[in-house]
């Protein structure tokens, strides 16, 4: 019975407290809202370069369209 009460003590410095978890929270908190942020507004660049994209594109495919509809023959 000792033996596993000294084991037990021997644990107990090495576990977390309240503050400890509380202070883990509050770091994982502010690395989220960072990756989240971050996210946001990389896919929100992403999203304005496929627009711009296909802004240059489409145009350029029906010009070549109109062109091969009318001189093809």
């Amino acid at each position: 019975m000792e033996i596993r009460l000294a084991r037990l003590e021997a644990i107990i410095p090495s576990l977390a407290t309240r503050e400890d978890l509380a202070c883990l929270e509050t770091r994982m908190n502010a690395s989220i809202n960072r990756v989240e942020s971050t996210l946001h507004s990389e896919l929100t660049k992403q999203t304005w370069r496929i627009v711009a994209l296909l802004a240059g594109l489409l145009p350029s495919l029906f010009a070549a369209a109109v062109y091969v509809t009318r001189y093809a023959n």
